[in-house]
């Protein structure tokens, strides 16, 4: 007897009392071959109803009019014209764009943003189903993402040029100098990038930097900034591919942006500090790999928000040992022509200045994995030595989307920790090791950590 059967033969018996039995005898004889077994009917799914209020909580912040998504689902014409592959791209875990592991199992992250198994099942019932429309309803739309109360700096216009060589075949790191646009100071909550010409920002990085502070050689940062400055009287700025540019040393580098990010907020109640005689640096790497890019200039957006007072510091450590290995005689290398390359590094927290001068341990909050096109995967694990948990776990790497992913739990960096990072490359297509190096050509294998101070 299948359970449809039963229930049935259950509510006769509560209605009929000694009458029952007769009665689900015959009614058995009678539906026992499934011919005549009622049928259960379903609302069909519908876009209004079940589907248009996830995508208006998950996908129309970006697919909207004027928003950064390549169509809208905001409305029924739009998302039934996309809806294959709106479909394709979520059973591919490629949207809406969150490629770290956050099952639990490697890290705890704020995952809110992502889709849940109903919400994906909801959504492939109207695909697959007949993409009914369903009774219009009036959804309050997302605004799309930008940062409030922010204060902008602005590049100058500025015509990049290839460099040249091994390490920047294509690309040109150009850093210019700027005040910081709040006049006492504050600390830093927020930002986020509008580059000016997309086709050819390949970042862009923020340097805090103490003009009378020592850098290089015992002279001041701002003494070096200006020699540098003076170099190329011909062009704005100057080259920079470390950092804020050689011999500068810079107190932090709160801004870190690539294509993809969008709006990024600190913790609530972090921030890092900016005073208001400190000078900004703003580095842009150009990539001009393609040949239609020849000619252009750029002149891109930063937006900074700032509050008068935070209770948690914030400090960016970017470790790299891959491209550190350009210093030695011999630089690390990639073999060619493999599908999975693999390079793994391994630092300390006393390596990345936890411990003697520092803090003896820092909580990490949100961590940024980055690598350039052969990138495919970047695992990161931190604990004692012999004891490694996983921390992160990126799979599906893609340039074009690339954040920081955010901690519900901190991991706890100190001294001793820890910290291994393992990138996986695909080189199929090379027929030469590939070099390390700040050039789109070359690879990088980098882990942007933001870690919060103890409590002020």
């Amino acid at each position: 007897m299948n359970k449809t059967k039963w229930k049935l033969g259950w509510i006769r018996l509560y209605a009929r009392g000694g009458l029952f039995i007769a009665t689900c005898v015959i009614a058995i004889a009678r539906c026992g071959d499934g011919k005549d077994a009622p049928t259960k009917t379903t609302e069909p799914v519908t876009f209004w109803q079940d589907v248009a209020p996830i995508m208006n909580n998950k996908c129309v912040k970006c697919h909207q009019e004027g928003g950064i998504g390549p169509f809208r689902l905001d409305t029924f014409a739009d998302a039934k014209a996309h809806a294959a592959s709106a479909l394709a791209q979520i059973n591919a875990g490629t949207m809406p764009p969150y490629f770290v592991k956050h099952d639990g199992t490697c890290g705890q992250f704020h995952d809110e943003e992502t889709l849940t198994t109903a919400e994906k099942s909801t959504i492939t019932s109207w695909v697959a189903g007949t993409q009914a429309e369903g009774t219009p309803v009036t959804l309050t739309k997302p605004s799309q993402p930008a940062l409030e109360g922010a204060l902008d700096i602005k590049t100058p216009t500025f015509s990049p040029v290839p460099q040249g060589g091994q390490l920047a075949e294509f690309d040109e790191y150009r850093c210019f100098l700027m005040d910081s646009p709040r006049a006492t100071d504050g600390f830093l909550t927020g930002y986020d990038v509008t580059p000016g010409d997309p086709a050819v920002v390949h970042h862009v990085l923020m340097f805090v930097v103490d003009p009378q502070g020592t850098g290089q050689g015992g002279r001041t940062n701002a003494a070096i900034m200006n020699d540098l400055d003076a170099a190329s009287p011909d062009r704005l700025g100057w080259p920079c591919f470390g950092a804020a540019g050689e011999g500068v040393s810079p107190t932090g580098v709160p801004v870190t942006w690539a294509p993809g990010q969008g709006v990024v907020t600190y913790p609530e109640g972090m921030g890092v500090q900016i005073r208001a005689t400190d000078k900004l640096v703003v580095q842009v790497h150009y990539n001009l790999a393609d040949p239609k890019t020849a000619g252009a200039s750029d002149s891109s957006k930063v937006h900074l928000r700032f509050a008068d007072s935070v209770t948690r510091p914030l400090v960016f450590l970017l470790p790299d040992p891959f491209l550190d290995s350009l210093g030695n005689a011999t630089p690390d290398s990639l073999p060619a022509g493999q599908s999975s390359a693999r390079y793994t590094w391994t630092r300390t927290g006393a390596q990345l200045g936890l411990g003697s001068k520092g803090p003896a341990s820092v909580d990490l909050v949100s961590v940024m994995p980055h690598m350039h096109g052969r990138g495919v995967h970047q695992t990161m694990k931190i604990g004692s030595p012999g004891n490694l948990a996983c921390a992160s776990d990126l799979a599906g790497w893609d340039f074009h989307w690339q954040k920081f992913y955010s901690y519900k739990v901190f991991p706890k960096i100190t001294s001793t920790s820890q910290i291994e990072v393992t990138c996986d490359y695909n080189t199929a297509a090379d027929t030469k090791p590939v070099y390390p190096g700040w050039g789109t050509q070359n690879e990088m294998c980098l882990a942007v950590l933001m870690v919060a101070l103890p409590a002020l």
